[in-house]
């Protein structure tokens, strides 16, 4: 009750500190469930994600799980990625048979999956906590091949049948850095270009919005891949069937082929893995760029690359990992940097003349030969799943030297 003064007035108690952590608690909640709503908004073509998001929206006893979220985590793609992890363990809970990546895609019941899944995280709740208080997300889309390859053929251009020293920031569990094993098709509106090998039993495929195929097919190739090394602060072994799992929970189970790709991307480099090192992109990309460089030859063309990786390095590191990479190429006789990232996120990549398309993604790239920088080009948008790309290679064929 209120508290008497001198005066005679009255004063309103002065929370205690129970009282700010659970109206701090309450107010962390309301932002996770309204992040649900607006997830559950912009994904509203995905059935299961969509539905599970609305509902999480309206029930803070679920949603509350992500408040054990490590800060700057607390996104509803954790949560989701947790139950994922959980259903692809425990196929004999109620909520598995709602996941096209448990039962397959055509086994997945018409129906509302709310009461099975809220039955699911409640029995599980424990076990969910501690995954959320632990993990963060980790993507290896497979499918980012199909700009990735399109982007290798634009870096080397002036460079046909040099050897490629591959390098991967951010590359996880190395599975983008087996792009020339895998079949890329770039499907236009009148024809179909294969790039990589058309016989894998990995299939990548895009929309091709400005047929850069066509370019392509009487230009630059994809060039051979001769030496692979990624960089992650946590890469993830192939052999790791814990890990990996982890990597596939990460995928949306909605989006048909995301997880059949991933699985057969696996299947294919596991025999042979390529190297992928712990580390920081900046603090340790020379060491990555000179094992691959050494693997491959003085000669070869080392090309640096980054997808949707660089965009969660604080500005100033991405600086830093620029002038790492111009110091670099004073050493190498040919350095490119493949950026496929989020507008005014990859140095000295700009994207004020490209048209909105709500991709969301840039590619730039940033050549060295001989140590001298040529003009850095945008090669144009996509999404960032590879579902389309909007990509040209004329800038390149322009400003090479």
């Amino acid at each position: 009750m209120p508290t008497s003064c001198a005066n005679g007035s009255t004063a309103s108690p002065v929370p205690d500190d129970a009282g700010r952590r659970g109206q701090e608690r309450a107010d962390r909640l309301a932002r996770i469930q309204r992040r649900f709503a607006e997830f559950a908004a912009e994904y509203a073509a995905l059935p299961l994600y969509s539905a599970l998001c609305r509902n999480l929206a309206g029930d803070a006893e679920t949603a509350s799980l992500l408040l054990a979220a490590r800060p700057g985590q607390a996104r509803p793609v954790l949560w989701l990625a947790a139950l994922h992890e959980l259903v692809l363990r425990r196929a004999d809970t109620p909520a598995a048979r709602w996941y096209p990546s448990v039962v397959g895609q055509d086994s997945v019941p018409q129906g509302d999956p709310w009461p099975d899944v809220r039955r699911t995280v409640l029995e599980h709740r424990d076990e969910l906590v501690e995954r959320i208080a632990t993990s963060a997300t980790q993507t290896n889309e497979v499918n980012r091949a199909v700009y990735v390859s399109v982007g290798l053929a634009a870096a080397a251009a002036d460079l046909a049948g040099t050897p490629i020293a591959l390098v991967e920031l951010g590359a996880s569990a190395g599975l983008l850095l087996g792009i020339d094993r895998y079949t890329v098709d770039l499907v236009g509106a009148d024809r179909t270009v294969t790039l990589g090998d058309p016989a894998s039993p990995v299939r990548c495929s895009g929309v091709d919005r400005a047929e850069v195929g066509a370019q392509l097919a009487v230009g630059p190739v994809l060039p051979p891949v001769v030496a692979r090394v990624g960089l992650d602060l946590s890469p993830v072994d192939l052999n790791d069937d814990d890990a990996v799992r982890w990597l596939e929970a990460c995928l949306w189970p909605d989006v048909r082929g995301r997880v059949e790709r991933f699985r057969a991307a696996r299947a294919l480099l596991r025999p042979d893995p390529p190297v992928v090192l712990a580390g920081d992109m900046v603090d340790d990309i020379d060491r990555a760029v000179w094992r691959a460089r050494d693997a491959a030859g003085t000669d070869a063309h080392v090309v640096v690359m980054s997808s949707w990786a660089i965009t969660y390095v604080a500005a100033p590191r991405r600086l830093a990992l620029e002038t790492r990479l111009s110091t670099l190429a004073r050493d190498l006789s040919a350095l490119s940097w493949l950026t496929a990232e989020p507008p005014a996120c990859a140095p000295g990549i700009s994207a004020h003349d490209l048209r909105e398309d709500g991709g969301g993604t840039v590619v730039g790239l940033r050549r060295w030969r001989g140590g001298r920088e040529l003009e850095p080009v945008v090669l144009g948008t996509c999404n960032p799943h590879g579902q389309w790309v909007d990509l040209s290679l004329r800038a390149v064929d322009n400003r090479t030297s």
